[in-house]
């Protein structure tokens, strides 16, 4: 088994999702931009335009399980375990992982689904997405150092993900990155239903 840090690379992640190909952005636009932002999204407001929007949408407080008003390791690992599992049945296929490496890290990203399916059984499971989980992202993100993501923590580093020219605007093709995420679903559901990872 390789070491946990090859499986979600620091590196790679900052590296890689500035050099996202025109085919990477391409595939994420599955559906029309206007379908894959919250309602009243003005991409000219910028990152204070953003946030509002973003936090009424109500993705913190769903990923927030315990509603402390905080994003633990755990939740955050949660929170993107329910975001890859783009079909909800509480298991991530090679294509979702694909789609959401891809997403989250980068069109190169280089860990290893197989490696990461320990019962070759095709699916992630939460056990194996936990014993493979990096927290670097969530360190990255994590501004104070305190251990935990606040609302404006947790926003700014979708923002700057979703941002990958880092120019401080969400354009209609970086607005890919969103797909499904204002789409409806009931996301607190959705991370309940994962459960907690550990």
């Amino acid at each position: 088994r390789p070491p946990r840090s090859t499986l979600f690379p620091y590196t790679t992640l900052f590296r890689s999702r500035k050099f996202a190909t025109v085919t990477a952005i391409a595939s994420l636009l599955a559906v029309p931009a206007a379908a894959q932002m919250y309602d009243g999204f003005d991409s000219n407001a910028g990152y204070d335009g953003f946030t509002t929007g973003f936090n009424e949408a109500g993705y913190y407080d769903a990923w927030d399980s315990d509603s402390d008003n905080m994003l633990s390791d755990r939740e955050f690992a949660t929170g993107m375990y329910a975001d890859w599992d783009s079909d909800n049945d509480v298991q991530i296929s090679s294509d979702e992982y694909a789609v959401g490496a891809e997403r989250w890290y980068g069109a190169d990203h280089d860990g290893d689904f197989d490696t990461l399916d320990e019962d070759s059984s095709g699916y992630l499971d939460q056990s194996e997405w936990s014993a493979g989980w990096n927290n670097d992202y969530y360190t990255a993100w994590d501004s104070d150092s305190d251990g935990l993501l606040n609302n404006d923590e947790f926003s700014t580093g979708v923002y700057n993900t979703a941002d990958l020219d880092a120019d401080q605007y969400i354009s209609v093709e970086e607005e890919g990155w969103f797909e499904g995420w204002f789409d409806g679903d009931d996301i607190e559901a959705e991370v309940k239903e994962v459960g907690d990872l550990w």
